[in-house]
């Protein structure tokens, strides 16, 4: 007699019923929803944007002719100044040293200072006159007034006149004739602001570029 134990299954019995669901976790479901994003913006070429817009413009600003001067005697450009012959008491150059604005400069306003020394530094006896419409100030400089364009030329110094009153004693001795000019725009009101020792009343008439 067989065993009865050989006949029996070793199956293991199928489980009769509902099957147990897992909650999937939210890590789980995040990554799910960012994969399926990602596959849309392939998909579709979807970019993170903003609605924007930019723009830009340029321009150029050009500027005026520069300022120039320069000095003349009798009517010649020089950068030294020319006494010709010996002098004597008495004796006058007459040769105007005038302020000349050469062509393509801009509108200007001018001073000048004249200086005259002589060797043993005594008293100056030697004059010089100005030409009209120059104003001295307390600063030493003569102030034309005016306002001077290219190709304008204005005498500064007229004449210079040796004394007749000069004696043996100033004999053989050398003097040293000076003239420095200046030249400022006149536009906007630039010797207001950087001429600040000039007189007042020639600010105002002049030099504030009205």
């Amino acid at each position: 007699m067989e065993s009865n134990t050989n006949n029996q299954s070793t199956q293991r019995p199928t489980q009769v019923g509902p099957k147990k669901k897992h909650k999937a976790s939210g890590s789980t479901l995040a990554i799910i929803a960012l994969s399926v994003l990602l596959g849309l913006s392939v998909i579709f070429g979807v970019t993170a944007a903003f609605f924007s817009a930019s723009k830009g413009a340029t321009g150029n600003i050009t500027l005026g002719n520069p300022v120039n001067i320069d000095i003349t005697q009798g009517g010649t450009s020089v950068t030294s100044l020319t006494f010709d012959g010996t002098a004597m008491p008495g004796t006058t150059y007459s040769q105007p040293i005038a302020v000349t604005l050469p062509a393509g400069t801009s509108d200007a306003v001018v001073r000048g200072k004249l200086s005259i020394t002589n060797e043993d530094a005594t008293t100056t006896d030697i004059t010089a006159v100005t030409g009209t419409n120059w104003v001295l100030g307390e600063d030493g400089y003569y102030y034309y007034n005016g306002k001077m364009t290219a190709s304008e030329s204005k005498d500064f110094i007229t004449s210079i006149t040796v004394p007749k009153s000069l004696t043996n004693t100033s004999a053989n001795k050398t003097y040293v004739i000076t003239v420095q000019v200046e030249a400022i725009q006149y536009a906007n009101g630039a010797a207001a602001e950087v001429w600040t020792t000039a007189p007042s009343s020639w600010i105002t008439s002049y030099g504030s570029g009205k």
